[in-house]
């Protein structure tokens, strides 16, 4: 009986290598997924709402100009201040003990709500959003509250779309976002991971990412990521109807639960944020 020759032996070897190599890869890309790259690393123009020019801090009553006079809360609750972080200045924004949304028609007002949209977001299908938060280590989540998301359309036009995606935390210290859109029978669509818990005594780095759906279609997408790993994400999302809506703003909102006195705050507290930074493509 004649033996096979080294030359076959190797081929043959080389072969069941590579098909052992490729069944393991394909076993790996089976058990582990890779995780999408945060916003900050794929949209590379960017804009920044800045909270200093020149050195000088810039006023509450700035702020209030630059949205427009569309503001709840910014006098009241909002201060610039020096502090240690990300950035050499920040938003203080302040949560009286009790006051909850600074939107409530009665009752104490905490926090605060203004839109910023800069020209650049202006017609845009896709997005990131970063900033860098820092709840202090004896925070108290309560019922929860809000943080700033990406928004888009015109607000209250009768001919108009409108969506909003607020960042949210909740009580349990969780974090997500929950978008809503203005058209009739539209439930909000969730997108969060209550098995994260949001650090406090220290900045996070939040970033979220949305891409307008297809008009009419069911795939628009939301991504969060804090300090670089992905949170949570959707891509099942209709924010729009019409080809011509687009995004449009930030959702400047850090403050406390709704109307309701019980989702305020339990005690004087304040969260900190860096300056508010768009991204896009």
């Amino acid at each position: 009986m004649r033996l096979p020759s080294t030359k076959v032996i190797l081929f043959n070897a080389a072969i069941v290598l590579a098909a052992g190599g490729a069944a393991a890869m394909a076993i790996r890309s089976m058990l582990f997924t890779p995780s999408m790259e945060p916003c900050t690393e794929r949209y590379h123009n960017m804009t920044v709402f800045a909270l200093e020019r020149n050195g000088t801090m810039i006023t509450p009553a700035e702020v209030q100009a630059i949205s427009g006079g569309r503001d709840a809360g910014v006098i009241e609750n909002v201060s610039v201040v020096r502090k240690d972080g990300p950035s050499p200045v920040a938003l203080q924004v302040n949560l009286p003990k009790g006051a909850a949304s600074p939107h409530r028609t009665s009752g104490p007002k905490g926090g605060m709500s203004f839109p910023w949209a800069p020209n650049a977001l202006s017609g845009k299908t896709s997005a990131c959003l970063t900033y860098q938060v820092q709840f202090p280590a004896a925070f108290d989540f309560n019922r929860g509250g809000r943080l700033p998301g990406l928004g888009g359309g015109i607000e209250g036009a009768a001919s108009s779309e409108y969506f909003a995606a607020p960042l949210v935390w909740r009580g349990d210290g969780s974090g997500g976002s929950v978008v809503r859109v203005a058209k009739e029978g539209a439930a909000p669509v969730v997108v969060s991971d209550k098995t994260t818990a949001l650090a406090k005594g220290r900045w996070l780095k939040i970033e979220q990412e949305i891409v307008l759906n297809a008009p009419k279609a069911s795939d628009g997408i939301v991504r969060i990521w804090v300090d670089g790993v992905l949170l949570a994400e959707r891509t099942d999302i209709a924010f729009r109807g019409k080809a011509e809506t687009s995004l449009s703003s930030v959702l400047a909102d850090v403050h406390y639960g709704n109307s309701e006195s019980a989702s305020g705050s339990v005690k004087d507290a304040q969260i900190w944020l860096s300056p508010l930074e768009v991204r896009w493509q």
